[in-house]
């Protein structure tokens, strides 16, 4: 397993992230409904790369399982940020004006 390569690829992939972000000025909004966008798109990569798993259509187990974590995580960390965001519009509600 040669790691130097996924350390590349990590790096390459910010780098995409960070030039896209400085080429749009978005407001938060926008951020959000494309981050929940990137996340359906690797729910769906995910959903892929199980059927070609089930298919026996491996090539590479290793990058089928980084798609499928990929998209677990992201799906976590979406659900966080949805549990944050409640949670502060919460506290709000309860604020005495």
């Amino acid at each position: 397993m040669n790691i130097e390569n996924i350390e590349l690829f990590n790096i390459q992939t910010e780098n995409s992230f960070i030039e896209k972000n400085k080429t749009q000025k978005t407001g938060f909004s926008q951020l959000l409904k494309d981050f929940i966008a990137d996340v359906n798109n690797d729910q769906l990569k995910a959903k892929e790369a199980e059927q070609k798993i089930i298919n026996g259509q491996v090539n590479n187990l290793e990058e089928l399982m980084y798609t499928i974590q990929k998209s677990e995580i992201s799906l976590r960390l979406l659900t966080e940020i949805r549990n944050k965001a409640l949670e502060a519009y919460q506290e709000i509600f309860r604020m005495q004006v």
